[in-house]
């Protein structure tokens, strides 16, 4: 999932039957199919499920997946226990991670036919063929030859391929966790050389789609009912650089936000350097009502000796630099990044600087994680490691440093008034969640609400991460 479903309440999909009800006659419907009804569908169609974890790519991919499954006569159920044949797409980003997926997939192996997706299979082969004979592989370079799998038809094993290889999976309409909501992977691959990253290892160096496929699949989501528009990609701030002559990521944002229908476009996460060589189209773009004043610029420590070592590009001021920058330049915008700590050779002088580029940058939202050994990267030779209780410890505090940055700067937003797009339900009855233009959710209550409106609201309070507003006059419009 994505990086900031956190702020979102968890939805799962139970069925293609039930959403394609609640596409078709509203999500008032939702409950029109009974058990045995239900019951009476799964007899005369396969069942299948499909579990994802990971990023927002996995996330694309898995709807295409099931889009691709629904389109030869499949159910997609998410009771692993009715289904015989489960489709894992799998992450290892994280050790802690990696472990989950192999007890679930070594749990489900015992009674399922499984099919393993995902990173995972990438970077362990041999630990599937070793501990799961009977699984079938599927790497996700070649996810769109799904059905040719289920029908023991051979599929070719491949790490990489050519953009137009594995975009086949996104040339028909998916299956959707959210109807308002596409995530559109814009290309794969990376041009960095973190010295953490297992990714750059699974995905290999950056293979960027063409913009022609990129905006037929966009048009195709809106006219579908979309309404935000999430581009992704191991960093879209290199989409096109595979290119010649290059293709800049603006030039791709303005094209889109020149498609007909009403949407929002959301970007995803891009290396703070690679803002400079597109720095003043891209604040132009993110001046415009279309796209969301929002940015996430990963820059993991505060420590220069340590970016180093990781194989960083960017220093502690040039990151400080660049958001003070962006901040003068753009009204309302806010920024995500991701910090980690324990990295080798982490001293207590190194964690103090990422502390203070905190209270300096003050983002909203701050994803941390505890540095761990990933195999086949540089960081895992690297020594001395940091003992786990100072990684807990330092991972501790800062969790609570920004918890309270956000809470300040939530609390900035008080008596803003704009609009709003609804994208999910709230925990009560009336109780929906939209996102403003800088892409905080906020919680609002009312009745005669759908998913995909586009609401006035005047912001009332804060949340611990997420606003609360009420509903006002003239708020049917997306201009």
């Amino acid at each position: 999932m994505s990086q900031f479903e956190f702020f979102t309440p968890s939805r799962k999909i139970c069925t293609i039957v039930i959403l394609s009800q609640i596409l078709k006659k509203g999500f008032a419907q939702l409950g029109s199919l009974d058990h045995t009804e239900m019951k009476t569908i799964e007899k005369s169609k396969k069942l299948v499920s499909v579990l994802n974890y990971g990023c927002s790519a996995n996330h694309a991919i898995a709807e295409g997946l099931m889009g691709i499954l629904e389109r030869h006569g499949y159910i997609i159920s998410d009771s692993v226990e009715d289904t015989e044949v489960i489709i894992v797409n799998t992450c290892v980003v994280k050790q802690n991670t990696e472990h989950r997926m192999k007890s679930k997939l070594l749990s489900l192996s015992k009674t399922k036919d499984i099919v393993v997706t995902g990173c995972l299979p990438v970077v362990m082969r041999d630990w599937v063929s070793k501990n799961l004979p009977n699984a079938r592989v599927l790497f996700p370079e070649a996810a769109n030859c799904i059905i040719d799998l289920l029908n023991n038809h051979p599929v070719q094993e491949i790490k990489t391929s050519a953009p137009h290889t594995w975009s086949q999976l996104y040339t028909d309409d998916r299956l959707r966790y959210n109807p308002v909501i596409t995530t559109v992977e814009i290309s794969r691959g990376c041009l960095g050389s973190c010295a953490f990253c297992i990714v750059r290892n699974i995905k290999g160096k950056v293979r960027s789609r063409s913009q022609e496929s990129i905006l037929t699949e966009i048009q195709l989501a809106i006219e579908r009912g979309s309404k935000e528009i999430r581009l992704t990609s191991q960093d879209i701030g290199t989409y096109g650089w595979d290119f010649s002559p290059k293709l800049y990521i603006p030039t791709l944002i303005e094209s889109i936000a020149r498609l007909k229908g009403d949407f929002f476009i959301r970007l995803g996460m891009m290396t703070p350097i690679t803002l400079k060589r597109f720095l003043t189209p891209l604040v132009q773009q993110l001046r415009t009502f279309k796209v969301f004043s929002f940015l996430h610029l990963p820059i993991q420590v505060g420590s220069d000796s340590i970016l180093q070592k990781m194989k960083r590009k960017e220093t502690g001021k040039y990151f400080i630099d660049l958001v003070k920058q962006l901040r003068q330049e753009i009204d309302e915008l806010v920024f995500a990044t991701d910090i980690m700590v324990g990295f080798p050779g982490e001293s207590q002088k190194d964690y103090e600087a990422t502390k203070r580029l905190l209270q300096e940058v003050r983002p909203i939202i701050v994803n941390i994680s505890k540095y761990t050994d990933r195999p086949g990267t540089l960081a895992s030779q690297l020594s001395p490691k940091i003992p786990t209780k100072i990684k807990a410890n330092r991972s501790r505090e800062l969790t609570e440093l920004t918890r309270d940055i956000t809470q300040r700067e939530l609390r900035r937003w008080i008596g803003w008034e704009g609009i709003i797009l609804i994208y999910d339900y709230g925990k009560h009855t009336n109780q929906f969640i939209g996102r403003n233009t800088s892409y905080i959710p906020i919680l609002v209550e009312g009745e005669k609400i759908s998913l995909g409106q586009v609401l006035k609201i005047l912001v009332t309070e804060a949340g611990p991460n997420y606003l609360i507003g009420e509903r006002k006059n003239g708020d049917k419009s997306f201009h």
